[in-house]
């Protein structure tokens, strides 16, 4: 399976923006597929961050995404770069391709010379951890109590084989 750029496949953005809408809708952030299709498409671009990658399946399918973002949570403006949007379909769930799409990103930041990653999550705090990821507080996000976790580069930072994306 291959973790790519979305900016290679600008034809699965409006597939993956109904994907996060349908999955999580009622999350203000996902509310709507307009929102959440610029948001992709802002990953897209030439700038370092945001950065959108893609986890395609046979024939170039969409089978996971994630995103690294600029200052995720207003009520942190310390934390900078954020880890974001990790989603699997549901038929490729239970086969570590969250955990790739992680890392991936994870690299593709510590690449660029970001010292810190952060995510947020209401429920996977022991993949996270198990990924190398700390948990710093929690907060309640979009109605929701969630883990602030957070990834330093060095030589305790996740790592696997490299990923093509540039």
């Amino acid at each position: 399976m291959q973790i790519e750029p979305l900016r290679h496949h600008l034809g699965l953005v409006s597939e993956i923006a109904n994907t996060l809408n349908q999955s999580w809708g009622d999350l203000p952030p996902w509310s709507t597929t307009d929102k959440i299709r610029d948001r992709l498409l802002a990953g897209t671009g030439d700038a370092d961050f945001p950065r959108v990658l893609v986890a395609l399946g046979e024939s170039g399918t969409f089978a996971a995404t994630g995103s690294v973002k600029l200052h995720e949570l207003p009520s942190r403006p310390a934390m900078v770069h954020w880890v974001g949007e990790i989603f699997v379909q549901p038929e490729h769930r239970g086969k570590g391709l969250g955990s790739r799409v992680t890392q991936a990103l994870s690299e593709y930041a510590f690449a660029r010379g970001v010292q810190a990653l952060y995510l947020y999550t209401p429920d996977q705090q022991s993949l996270y951890a198990r990924l190398g990821w700390t948990e710093v507080s929690t907060e309640t996000v979009n109605h929701e109590v969630v883990s602030i976790m957070v990834l330093s580069s060095g030589p305790s930072a996740f790592r696997a084989e490299p990923h093509s994306q540039d």
